[in-house]
């Protein structure tokens, strides 16, 4: 019944007047309560009849849960132990192996095409020490074949690996600031080598020479870090340059022939033995019979030429401990030391020039006089009698004219020999010599790590203005590494050659002194 009809109902019967108010007020409470009694039932009915199911769905799925568990007893009973069988192993019957004949391969020289230089790398200019390896793999060049020679042993370039030279820099006394110097020398020349390995213009066998010979000093290689390229492009060009004795009145040569030979000994590779000994050749051939030379490697007397001498003395030196054996090599070596102990016997002492027949008047040159004494050092010879006097004029004389600033005729050059001739001789001359000579080359380096020559040109202009800084930077360099470079003379400088099968007479052999025969066991 809607309330519109409700409404209805009661108007007409309030307006008949058939039941009063309160009748019918009763009578609509009756009604509200059977409609809400109504409406509750059945929902009700609902709500019980779904919690049924849902307890009887909850006791099947529990009855179906249920597993009955069986009844296990457990027994325990002895059993005897089994014993097993040993089992015995037989040795295989050992077959010996059949021996086979192994040949070894021969190795073969390949010409190494030019590396490209490394613009990046130029430009670097860190003062790190550059390490080497203290045993150098003789396949760590990749395109470079190595032979198996009888090179030079650790005892004579032993001093320039990185231990070597950490020991002799202490015990010889090298400033660390002398150090630093020779580092940035060695940034500036990696920077200024050309693109085909050489440094220099005309000349240029003599400057890539004496640059190589540098990194060489300090110990650098083909495998070295920093150098390594830069020393394995030089050892190309020195190797594959044609010989040329008459360059520069073979001056260029000798020094080629200096350098390929230290090489040859530091690494073995057999292509810089070949170019050592065809470039060896042309020294022993072009050799004066007095022992001397002269421009040109001309064999005629009639001029004997010390200064360019001394450098050819130098290569015989290294090509002798590089195990170089051309025919003469020995012979040339002993030729050499009489005529420098000839030279150092006369009142003008070690002249730059003599010739045959003429009394010997020139006042001696201190280049020279240095010169002279190196060579004999280098050859064995540095306890030799003739040359005492001349050992202390250069602790004495020369060491008072060691000024960058107002240097004496052909400075640099004489110093290069000088220095040098000082650390063979030891001691007391060393000492002073060594606290002067670093302390002018600290204070006269350039900022970007060359050296401007001081003096006179020894032999006049070399070359454009990069040539001449190469030159410069490259004798002062030499001269800081000489703590490691060299061991003294005592010690057997002029290098180190198994001599056991060779007929050789000790007394004559230049190496087989009584102070060099504990390098030659």
């Amino acid at each position: 019944m809607s309330d519109y009809y409700e409404e209805d109902v009661w108007d007409e019967e309030v307006q008949d007047g058939l039941l009063s108010e309160e009748e019918l007020y009763e009578i609509q409470e009756e009604y509200r309560k059977r409609r809400l009694l109504e409406s509750l039932i059945g929902p009700s009915i609902s709500t019980g009849f779904h919690i049924l199911l849902i307890v009887l769905l909850a006791i099947f799925i529990g009855d179906k849960l249920k597993q009955p568990m069986a009844d296990i007893q457990v027994t325990l009973e002895d059993v005897d132990p089994v014993k097993l069988e040993e089992i015995k192993i037989e040795k295989p019957e050992s077959k010996e192996l059949e021996k086979t004949d192994v040949k070894t391969p021969e190795l073969t020289t390949i010409k190494i095409e030019n590396v490209e230089t490394d613009k990046n790398a130029l430009e670097d200019t860190n003062d790190d020490v550059p390490s080497t390896d203290d045993k150098m793999a003789e396949n760590a060049v990749s395109d470079i074949i190595v032979t198996q020679s009888a090179v030079a042993s650790p005892s004579v370039y032993g001093g320039r690996t990185k231990a070597g030279r950490a020991s002799a820099i202490n015990r010889f006394n090298a400033s660390k600031e002398g150090q630093i110097a020779l580092n940035k020398a060695l940034w500036w020349l990696k920077k200024v080598q050309k693109p085909d390995g050489s440094w220099g213009t005309a000349g240029k066998p003599a400057f890539t020479g004496l640059a190589l010979l540098t990194f060489l000093a300090h110990g650098e290689t083909p495998t070295s870090k920093h150098f390594g390229t830069t020393v394995k492009k030089a050892m190309q060009w020195l190797a594959n340059d044609p010989i040329n004795k008459n360059d520069r009145n073979g001056y260029p040569h000798a020094i080629k022939t200096y350098a390929l030979a230290e090489a040859y000994a530091m690494t073995g590779i057999s292509m810089l033995g070949e170019a050592m000994n065809q470039s060896v050749r042309v020294l022993i051939d072009g050799q004066q019979e007095g022992g001397s030379y002269n421009y040109k490697y001309s064999t005629n007397q009639n001029r004997q030429d010390l200064s360019f001498a001394g450098w050819n003395y130098q290569a015989l030196k290294a090509a002798y401990g590089a195990g170089c054996e051309e025919q003469g090599l020995t012979e040339a070596i002993y030729k050499a030391i009489e005529w420098l102990k000839n030279n150092s016997r006369d009142n003008a002492k070690f002249p730059y020039s003599t010739q045959d027949n003429q009394p010997k008047t020139a006042k001696a040159k201190h280049t020279m006089r240095a010169v002279g004494v190196l060579c004999l050092q280098l050859f064995g010879e540095g306890g030799a009698g003739e040359i005492k006097d001349d050992i202390n004029e250069i602790a004495t004389t020369d060491l008072a004219k060691l000024n960058w600033n107002n240097p004496p005729k052909e400075s640099l050059y004489g110093w290069y020999y000088a220095t040098q001739a000082m650390f063979q001789a030891g001691g007391a001359k060393w000492r002073p010599w060594n606290r002067k000579f670093q302390k002018e080359l600290k204070e006269s380096q350039h900022p970007e790590g060359y050296w401007v020559y001081p003096g006179d040109y020894h032999g006049g202009n070399v070359g454009d203005d990069i040539t001449q800084k190469v030159y410069a930077t490259t004798l002062c360099a030499l001269m800081l590494t000489v703590y490691y470079r060299y061991l003294p003379s005592t010690k057997g400088a002029i290098g180190n050659r198994d001599m056991k099968n060779k007929a050789v007479d000790k007394k004559r052999d230049p190496v087989m002194k009584e102070e060099a025969l504990d390098l030659v066991q």
